[in-house]
């Protein structure tokens, strides 16, 4: 993310469904602008709703004291924190006013000098977030036009069956995303999800102008699902699986079955989160838990 927001050419990560593309931006963005590489960002999501809650995760560690962010910078964060929640009553800092801004829609960070005259990295930076289909043409805030746009999952189960709405979105992004710098260099990091073969992702993936990163949920397969698909380990494990369903039992046995063997089982594979289980629902591994899930739902879902 670093890399794509510091350069020109449209940046399309593409990651596994419940790993963090949104924290991860709402992280990327803070820093970006904390530390002066972009001044002004604007965050696209698939709706108005989720787009400002996007914004309210990047309020809270400006807003409350004690975080790591407030101690970095705390020439950001306190001017917030003094205002106890009143952003519209004026304040200043040295005489001059800090012209700080906090709603639903937009953060405006404080206008601060060193002692020399000089802005702060951060002064006057603005993030501001958007639901794809709101008004996004022509976006400015004071003089300021956006250098950074941030594209956060903007795609939906319904969109990518959808030739007409995947389009429309397109359309969206080419006419006017990527028109919101009037000049100068306009950074575009965009996160997706694959859905669907010929979904927004792949309509993506397979534009020029575009640069795609993806990382699969599986990375590398286990070994064994590699040279025995149909008679190993991992078969045998959803043999069992199947059957205690089948019988309307739990899972023990595929389970005992799979800790006496996962040395084997899980050997040769590679996870992009391997942290992503949940003992609760009787997994041991976040493997486990992924290949349930394909079982489950079959590979075209998967």
């Amino acid at each position: 993310m670093e890399f794509a927001l510091s350069q020109s050419r449209p940046y399309n990560i593409e990651l596994p469904r419940g790993t963090g593309k949104t924290s991860a931006v709402e992280m990327a963005v803070v820093w970006m602008l904390a530390t002066g590489r972009r001044k002004f960002c604007v965050i696209v999501s698939n709706n108005a709703r989720a787009a400002a809650n996007i914004l309210k995760d990047i309020s809270i560690p400006i807003l409350e004291k004690g975080t790591a962010f407030a101690q970095d910078f705390p020439d950001i964060c306190l001017p917030f924190q003094l205002c106890n929640g009143s952003f519209r009553r004026k304040q200043t800092y040295k005489g001059r006013s800090t012209d700080i801004e906090k709603n639903a829609g937009v953060i405006r960070f404080p206008t601060i000098c060193f002692s020399n005259g000089q802005p702060i990295p951060s002064s006057g930076s603005v993030v501001t977030v958007r639901g794809i289909t709101s008004g996004i043409r022509g976006l400015k805030v004071g003089r300021l036009r956006p250098d950074c746009v941030i594209l956060d999952d903007l795609q939906s189960a319904e969109m990518a069956s959808n030739p007409e709405q995947i389009q429309k979105v397109l359309d969206i992004i080419k006419k006017d995303i990527m028109n919101l710098s009037s000049r100068g260099k306009l950074a575009i990091l965009m996160t997706s999800t694959p859905l669907l073969p010929e979904d927004l992702c792949e309509r993506i993936e397979n534009d020029i102008a575009w640069k795609t990163t993806k990382y699969p949920a599986i990375i590398k397969w286990p070994k064994d699902i590699m040279e025995n698909p149909d008679d190993g380990l991992w078969a045998r494990y959803f043999k069992m699986y199947d059957s205690e369903l089948a019988d309307d039992k739990t899972h023990e046995e595929s389970l005992t079955y799979y800790k006496e063997n996962r040395a084997k089982m899980d050997e040769g594979a590679v996870l992009f989160a391997p942290e992503r289980f949940k003992p609760e629902d009787g997994h041991i591994s976040g493997l486990q838990a992924l290949l349930e899930k394909q079982h489950t739902i079959g590979d075209v879902a998967f």
